[in-house]
């Protein structure tokens, strides 16, 4: 008989308990019962209201540099200067090139020829004036050295001539030519040559106008003609009454021309060689390096004179080549 009130108690107490379940459970709002009664759930039988889904986390990461389109399997398209030019002078004998020029090589007669023909083949390769380069062009290290004006006055880098201009034995007497040359060594034009090139008189006097009047020819190597332009620039600032007509051509032309009195004063980037000087008179005005340059485009920083020596005489024709 206890037993049976038991259970039947048990089951009462469940519908009690069934029927306060089943209001609108789970609110903080009182819950309606049977019989209009109100009763305030307890928090603690209000279940959690599940979390929210989260979007899965986004790692910022490094935009991931495209490939280069560089093709290293391409045959290295060799610019060079004209035979007669101080340039190539130079550099071939600097580098160890000599007569050995690569016979693909593309021989073009001026410094902007170059620059261009650089700056538009991307797999190109040649040599200018340190002080003629343009953000359009690439200079190369040259063993671990970058071309620069400190590194040419210091020696570091090796490829290096001086910029000089020469005269005729008969103009030696000419007061015009004279006064133009002492300018050119002078505190004021030797700071404008080291605006871009390399001075080569340190404490150089200052120079003092003396009146002079008349015309110059001055022409020859294009790699000096930048620098001859802001010398002739300053100069007639100070002679007004003088003007100076420049012209290029190649170190080749200035010197015959210098020789031959075509013109007063004839421009070079390489040293004069001895039988030149049984008639001309040479002044350095300027050391200035020559520079290694390719395309911007092209991954290589740097060079040893022996790679650009190869390069240049055909051992070497893809960049697959050159580490």
């Amino acid at each position: 008989m206890k037993k049976a009130i038991a259970i039947i108690l048990a089951s009462v107490l469940s519908l009690a308990v069934f029927a306060a379940c089943s209001g609108t459970y789970g609110s903080t709002n009182p819950t309606s019962l049977p019989g209009n009664a109100v009763q305030d759930v307890p928090d603690s039988l209000i279940p959690a209201a599940p979390d929210a889904p989260v979007a899965d986390a986004q790692t910022p990461t490094e935009p991931t540099p495209a490939e280069s389109s560089f093709d290293t399997s391409r045959v290295i398209a060799v610019y060079t200067r004209e035979e007669g030019s101080g340039t190539r002078e130079a550099f071939v004998s600097l580098t160890g090139v000599g007569e050995d020029m690569y016979v693909e090589a593309v021989v073009e007669s001026e410094t902007n020829q170059i620059l261009t023909k650089v700056e538009e083949n991307e797999y190109a390769i040649s040599y200018v004036s340190v002080g003629s380069l343009n953000p359009k062009v690439k200079a190369l290290a040259l063993n671990g050295v970058t071309p620069s004006n400190e590194t040419v006055i210091d020696g570091s880098y090796t490829l290096q001539r001086p910029f000089l201009v020469c005269i005729n034995a008969d103009n030696i007497s000419n007061a015009l030519v004279e006064d133009f040359i002492a300018f050119m060594i002078s505190a004021e034009g030797q700071d404008i040559v080291a605006t871009k090139w390399t001075k080569i008189v340190q404490n150089a006097p200052a120079y003092t106008p003396i009146g002079l009047s008349g015309t110059l020819k001055v022409g020859g190597s294009t790699s000096v003609e930048p620098l001859m332009g802001a010398l002739r620039q300053a100069y007639i600032s100070l002679n007004p009454s003088v003007d100076i007509e420049i012209s290029g051509g190649g170190s080749g032309v200035g010197i015959s021309e210098a020789t031959s009195g075509v013109l007063d004063i004839g421009m070079s980037s390489r040293a004069l060689k001895d039988n030149e000087k049984e008639a001309l008179t040479g002044t350095d005005i300027a050391l200035d390096g020559v520079a290694v340059i390719v395309n911007p485009a092209n991954p290589i920083t740097g060079m040893t004179t022996e790679q650009v020596k190869d390069i240049f005489t055909g051992e070497i024709t893809r960049w697959s080549e050159v580490s």
